[in-house]
């Protein structure tokens, strides 16, 4: 399966992505509160796997930074200027390809940081809902899933993808370079 595609679909890709991203996050949270509108009310979903407990998290991965609000709506900001920079950047240096896996980790990571952006920013909070019963983990929603599914992808980016883009295009740069030099 080739990983390359045209620069204006993987944007495409990736904007439908982080729009949907973004959707399917609020309305869940909309949803959850509107079924289960108190802190604390639960409801199973999966009885000994997963559950819905509503949680405001005022902080971030494992209430750190709790109460720091600002900083967290700073650095979420910032992390994602740096994102779309990179992703700006990958389209400088592989002109008009680049990689449908780093569109799709751009979507998922940047939808799911836009969700709870929102909710830092609206209510103070972040609005988390799912909750493993089977062991002891922070309860989280569905943006934090994207996230992590989006950095996954971009680790795996990184390790297959990353420096075979550069080589490709730095060999067809020699190959133009080549072609000019027996012309001559």
């Amino acid at each position: 399966m080739k990983n390359n595609m045209k620069f204006r679909t993987a944007l495409f890709l990736a904007l439908a992505l982080t729009i949907a991203v973004l959707t399917i996050d609020l309305v869940s949270k909309y949803l959850i509160e509107l079924y289960l509108p108190n802190i604390g009310d639960s409801a199973s979903f999966l009885p000994g796997f997963i559950n819905f407990v509503v949680v405001h998290n005022n902080g971030a991965a494992w209430n750190s930074f709790a109460g720091m609000q600002v900083l967290l709506i700073i650095l979420t900001s910032l992390v994602l200027a740096l994102f779309i920079v990179f992703f700006a950047l990958r389209y400088k240096r592989n002109g008009e390809k680049t990689s449908k896996l780093l569109a799709v980790a751009f979507g998922f990571v940047v939808g799911g940081s836009l969700g709870n952006l929102f909710d830092r920013i609206a209510f103070g909070y972040v609005r988390d809902f799912l909750n493993f019963e089977f062991m002891s983990f922070p309860v989280f929603n569905l943006a934090d899933t994207f996230v992590c599914i989006g950095m996954i992808l971009l680790v795996i980016y990184f390790i297959f993808f990353f420096d075979k883009e550069g080589k490709s295009k730095k060999e067809k740069n020699k190959k133009i370079i080549n072609d000019e030099n027996k012309e001559k």
